[in-house]
């Protein structure tokens, strides 16, 4: 998507939420309604969303910092599309979320594939990275695996298999299955994707 799309895509989402009350957003989605913004962990760092513009920010932004305009529209997405349903316990693979087999072997690569290249030969490294990240370690899930709430009602889970000279490493993204009522198929991707590179972004902080 271009700047312009994601714009686009931020205005008509900010419209449509506009349009309802700001405490059924807030209740379904599971975020604190405080004066006039809504309030929730998005990938473990608080977002304070303002109504009724539904202008996005981090709760500790910086000076100068500027909210990515790709978490804009991730956070206005789940807001119009929450139902107030959290995670059933119950992972699927991308593929087997409903429009997830025709992006399957696109998601593969954009989003496992990175995972297991820089976790599959390192043991130890994924939990350390997912600790640091906010996310419940899931013993006896693969070698190593992770939980982590992307939002209140988004759940994911990245997991690997450590290389050896007898098998190379593999690893997966899977995700709660109520994420097929949760997101679109695309937003579901971005989700996988968002998770993973920013699991890589904490490893390089612990060297």
């Amino acid at each position: 998507m271009r700047i312009d799309d994601y714009k686009n895509a931020m205005a008509l989402a900010a419209k449509d939420l506009g349009g309802r009350r700001a405490s059924e957003v807030a209740s379904l989605a599971g975020a604190s309604l405080v004066g006039d913004d809504l309030r929730f962990a998005f990938m473990n760092r608080e977002v304070v969303v303002s109504t009724p513009s539904y202008r996005v920010a981090w709760a500790d932004q910086k000076p100068g910092e500027e909210f990515a305009l790709t978490d804009a529209v991730m956070v206005l997405h789940y807001l119009q599309l929450a139902r107030g349903a959290g995670p059933v316990g119950e992972l699927v693979a991308y593929r087997q979320i409903p429009g997830g087999e025709f992006y399957a072997a696109a998601f593969r690569k954009r989003a496992e594939l990175p995972l297991i290249d820089a976790f599959g030969q390192k043991p130890g490294l994924l939990t350390k990275a997912a600790r640091a990240m906010g996310g419940k370690i899931l013993p006896g899930l693969g070698d190593e695996a992770a939980s982590f709430r992307a939002a209140p009602n988004l759940e994911v889970v990245a997991l690997i298999h450590l290389g050896d000279e007898e098998f190379p490493a593999d690893g997966q993204v899977l995700f709660d299955k109520s994420i097929a009522a949760a997101l679109s198929i695309e937003d579901a991707a971005w989700v996988g994707s968002a998770v993973v590179y920013r699991l890589m972004s904490a490893a390089r902080k612990i060297g």
